[in-house]
């Protein structure tokens, strides 16, 4: 098995962002934009886009993140730091990115009351469902035979 290679980060903020843009704007493609498509600075995207994505994946969850999959190393006599990454640690950190945005995307429905909730034991995990409206249910006449 070969040794990974590590990849050096220049800028960590414009890294951690232009991951967390990354992330934002291609969520939920289904193939409609091509790689060279996708927005990677807050400058291709409206503002609209960049309220969502402040609300739903913040640089700072995304800094918390990122500490876990960098390699930090500080120079012996400059006492510089830089931060490194490998391919694969790069790709983890993305899917982790991802799914904190789906967790408070869903949180923020819940929130809203567009979804409920629950926990299941059976499968140690939370299970979501859309919420009934129940003005709505009482205008509907249940169907008889």
């Amino acid at each position: 098995m070969s040794k990974p290679q590590w990849f050096i980060i220049d800028d960590i903020e414009k890294f951690i962002e232009s991951t967390r843009i990354l992330v934002f704007d291609s969520f939920g493609e289904t193939n409609e934009k091509k790689l060279d498509e996708l927005a990677y600075t807050l400058d291709e995207l409206d503002s609209e886009e960049i309220g969502e994505l402040n609300l739903i994946l913040s640089q700072d969850e995304c800094k918390i993140i990122a500490t876990e999959y960098l390699l930090k190393q500080k120079h012996k006599t400059k006492k510089t730091i830089r931060y490194l990454i490998t391919d694969k640690k790069y790709m983890s950190m993305i899917e982790s990115f991802n799914s904190r945005m789906i967790s408070n995307l869903l949180n923020n429905l819940v929130n809203k009351g567009m979804l409920d909730t629950a926990y299941d034991a059976e499968t140690n995990d939370f299970i979501f469902w859309v919420k009934e409206d129940a003005e709505e249910n009482k205008k509907q006449k249940p169907e008889t035979d």
